[in-house]
């Protein structure tokens, strides 16, 4: 049986859900015949694994939030696209909608296969893992140390013993959810800052910058696990919680500045 996704399915139960677009979403485990609406465009979305869940005529409010968030890891269809599924997930999250874990496993499979990834590996030491196209001012650790909310950067905590980058989940996991968030907004206000913020002189919106690391988080420097976090939080995450541009100004005795911008 063909199931109806996406935005007519997200109007289907909320009548405050954005306009949908001409065309129709479905998809199924095998080919079916869908008879399309005159002026209409019907897209069908065909895998034998979506058979291994148990799917209705219409995607449930819990079943489209779950497709949401497995498809935010890739940019599908440009910027534009993974703002309109940032969108969808924070609504549908104050909708009540609920992360189905077992749907969640058999969907992201699927999503690897179809558009690929390829994450930051935090296996490298340090000097690899900045060594990407990045024109940096100041060393990228002491940017942390200027956003922290403590004395020292919160990542340093979760470091593996003799790593300069790759983490030990566990240290993470084992964290109260309010440090975890802490943690993760510093790497948001870190990689805005270095990618953004820092290369335009300052002379940008911190909240769009903000709103671009989050993307670039989601899409490219967290995999897996840390990922999926961001993700199922994003109701929380999506804005910054202080103004983390004056807080990086205000603590430039932090700095570290570099004797040559590093450049790949």
């Amino acid at each position: 049986m063909a199931t109806l996704i996406g935005s007519r399915a997200m109007r289907h139960w909320f009548p405050d859900a954005r306009e949908p677009r001409g065309d129709w979403d479905f998809h199924s485990p095998e080919q079916e015949s869908i008879i399309a609406i005159p002026g209409t465009i019907v897209d069908q979305f065909v895998d034998e694994r979506l058979g291994a869940w148990d799917w209705g005529s219409i995607a449930t409010p819990d079943e489209l939030y779950t497709m949401k968030i497995s498809h935010s890891f890739w940019e599908i269809g440009g910027e534009r696209g993974w703002d309109k599924h940032a969108a969808d997930i924070v609504f549908l999250e104050r909708k009540g909608a609920a992360f189905i874990r077992e749907l969640y496993d058999i969907l992201l499979p699927i999503w690897k296969e179809r558009y690929r990834r390829n994450p930051t590996n935090l296996e490298q030491n340090a000097s690899m893992f900045f060594g990407d196209a990045v024109n940096r001012r100041y060393d990228h650790d002491s940017l942390h140390a200027s956003v922290a909310y403590y004395d020292r950067p919160l990542f340093e905590s979760i470091l593996r013993d003799g790593s300069d980058v790759a983490v030990d989940n566990a240290k993470f996991w084992a964290m109260d959810f309010d440090t975890q968030i802490q943690l993760v907004r510093e790497e948001i206000y870190a990689t805005a800052l270095e990618r953004i913020v820092i290369p335009r002189d300052y002379e940008v919106s911190p909240r769009w910058a903000y709103h671009w690391a989050v993307r670039r988080t989601a899409t490219s420097l967290f995999k897996g696990e840390w990922a999926l976090f961001l993700m199922r939080n994003l109701d929380l995450l999506m804005k910054p919680d202080c103004n983390y541009v004056q807080r990086h100004l205000d603590n430039q005795d932090r700095l570290i500045l570099l004797d040559t911008q590093e450049t790949a």
